[in-house]
């Protein structure tokens, strides 16, 4: 079995409940809410880590209102306690606290069917502030201990789509041979998502990032994965224009390509091979100059 390093997060999770451990001997009432909000909390990004943690607050408060209020009617009523769950979801969806149901539904049943050592209003304050003291632990560490350069992840997955680019033109144009389009699908969907967390993260970077551009990118490398699979479908006898023909030879300095020539065949071939390296070098320009910064 091959044994995998300890991420970052995984790491930084780790030091954030050691942290609520030591906090709980002295500010909490008990430390398993606060290192459960803590795990919660250390998220991809400190915007993700500050949504996940305040929900987590938000359903505390909302389940601790609701048990408190029910429980004075009459505690451990099993009527009492469906209509409780009823209310606790209801108004967790519409608050838009979805991700909170299942926290604040565990602190509602803990005070209606008595699972506690003190009042019901008691027991909801020291879980809000249990709660409360394990999300700011998560999304401080979250913050300032080695954040994610998304930055950095997204020009990388440029460059690798630049390569994929380059490796379809030399299989599939220059050697005939076949190119694994799910590799570049696979980037596509990689540059996505870290352009994603590069968003959630924007309000806390220090880095001065040129958003345009970096979407600007994004859609040429859309676009090359548009006409190289308009490419692969193609199943018929291709022919390469002049055009194409001449501009392959400059790029790869080489004095003859296998390719029949023929102008007035192959006119969609041609088209999207055309795009194909032309959006190839503005890719290959942008990342050569890095451009994804503001100055």
């Amino acid at each position: 079995m091959k044994l995998e390093k300890v991420g970052m997060r995984t790491f930084k999770t780790g030091l954030s409940v050691a942290v609520c451990v030591v906090l709980g001997s002295m500010i909490v009432q008990n430390p398993f809410y606060s290192t459960i909000a803590c795990v919660v909390s250390v998220q991809d990004t400190v915007k993700g880590s500050l949504k996940a943690g305040f929900n987590r607050v938000k359903g505390t408060i909302l389940g601790g209102i609701i048990g408190f209020l029910i429980v004075l009617i009459k505690p451990g009523d099993a009527l009492l306690c469906g209509l409780g769950v009823i209310i606790t979801i209801y108004l967790c969806n519409m608050f838009k606290l979805n991700k909170a149901v299942v926290v604040a539904c565990v602190t509602f049943l803990s005070i209606h069917l008595g699972v506690i050592n003190s009042s019901p209003a008691e027991y909801s304050f020291f879980r809000v502030l249990d709660t409360s003291i394990g999300v700011v632990v998560g999304v401080f560490i979250n913050y300032i201990l080695a954040r994610p350069d998304y930055l950095d992840t997204t020009k990388n997955d440029f460059q690798s789509i630049e390569k994929l680019t380059k490796e379809f033109l030399e299989l599939k144009i220059l050697k005939k041979g076949s190119f694994n389009i799910k590799e570049l699908e696979k980037e596509i969907k990689k540059v996505e998502g870290s352009y994603s967390k590069l968003i959630d993260e924007l309000d806390y970077s220090r880095d001065n990032i040129d958003i345009e551009k970096i979407e600007e990118t994004i859609i040429i490398c859309r676009e090359i994965y548009f006409h190289v699979q308009s490419i692969e479908l193609l199943d018929k006898k291709l022919y390469l224009s002049k055009e194409n023909y001449a501009i392959l030879r400059d790029i790869y300095k080489i004095e003859e390509i296998e390719w029949d020539l023929d102008e007035s065949k192959s006119p969609v071939f041609n088209y999207h091979l055309r795009k194909i390296i032309e959006e190839a070098e503005i890719l290959h320009t942008i990342n050569s100059n890095n451009q994804y910064k503001l100055y």
